[in-house]
């Protein structure tokens, strides 16, 4: 057992194809494919078994996208059509190397139990042709982190000097070690959800206005989504999940890192030191609610299909 990383029935998984070197598979209206590498709603599965519980190798599990529909295999044609728990619906999760619980990060192969391929990824897409658990099928499995910062999180940067960055006006200074309104900042990433190093991220300030950097000068001027105004967040140690208290670093569109020296906020060099090192702080706002997804474009039902979508047990019998 891995305490807190083993996945359960009903946990938010993420999942990166090429055995997590490639992109993460995502939904869209009834498509699947695999076409960016972003732990985003669309990327977000709720992984769910009949019975509830922890996840084994060799379990029948179900995959929920973001539109509140299961993930389905047809003749090799992998969508995600229907919100039912039905054979078309069914996969084996096998982990590629030994068996027991599956744990974030283990590496698995999903087979469908109506068809008895699984599931591969071909550039980005997505189909289920072959009976081979190989490097086309093999996708590493995330776990969403717990008490991460999401995206749309209200914030604090602490600086090296012991003082919070503050925007009076367009500027950004460090001047005081308070953690008031003029302190705050809002942090959103593209895919919402948690935020993780490596992220592009925006950082609004309590004006509405959001962060940018125009040659060496931070400022906050604009309410643009542009490239100026794009931040990528670096974690100080190690990757993953962005969490309250980490040490973290902000790389500007012009590859230079924000910094603090005296009480000034600027953008003047490449280095990741002391000086570019903030601490994230979550500020004492509730917690935002993540967005709801648009409705899937659902695909007319044919005669053939009730027989299919009848609910089964764990094991593809028909129950109703």
């Amino acid at each position: 057992m891995n305490p807190g990383k083993d996945i359960r029935s009903g946990d938010v998984v993420f999942l990166k194809t090429r055995s997590g070197n490639g992109n993460h598979i995502d939904v869209e209206g009834v498509r699947v494919r695999a076409r960016w590498q972003s732990h985003g709603q669309w990327q977000a599965l709720t992984i769910e078994k009949g019975n509830g519980g922890s996840v084994h190798s060799g379990d029948v599990v179900y995959l929920r996208a973001h539109s509140g529909t299961h993930i389905d295999i047809v003749n090799g044609s992998v969508q995600s059509r229907w919100s039912d728990f039905g054979l078309w619906q069914a996969m084996q999760i096998k982990k590629k190397v030994g068996n027991g619980a599956i744990a974030s990060n283990d590496v698995v192969c999903l087979l469908s139990m109506n068809t008895g391929k699984h599931i591969d990824v071909e550039d980005d897409t997505v189909q289920a042709r072959w009976n081979d658990c190989g490097d086309w099928q093999a996708m590493q499995i995330e776990k969403e982190e717990t008490g991460a910062l999401l995206s749309g999180s209200s914030i604090h940067l602490l600086a090296h000097s012991g003082n919070r960055i503050d925007v009076e006006a367009a500027e950004l200074r460090a001047r005081w070690n308070e953690a008031g309104l003029w302190q705050t900042f809002t942090i959103e990433n593209y895919g919402g959800r948690v935020i993780h190093s490596g992220d592009a991220v925006y950082i609004k300030a309590h004006t509405g206005l959001l962060v940018h950097v125009q040659g060496t000068m931070v400022l906050a001027k604009w309410n643009d989504y542009g490239d100026w105004q794009r931040f990528t967040i670096e974690k100080e140690n190690g990757d993953g999940a962005v969490m309250p208290g980490d040490a973290i670093f902000l790389l500007a569109h012009t590859g230079k890192y924000v910094e603090v020296e005296g009480v000034a906020v600027q953008a003047r060099w490449s280095e990741r030191g002391r000086w570019q090192t903030f601490v994230v702080e979550k500020a004492s706002e509730p917690e935002p609610k993540l967005e709801p997804a648009p409705e899937p474009e659902l695909e007319t039902q044919s005669e053939l299909d009730p027989p299919h979508r009848r609910l089964t047990d764990t094991n593809g019998v028909v129950l109703v």
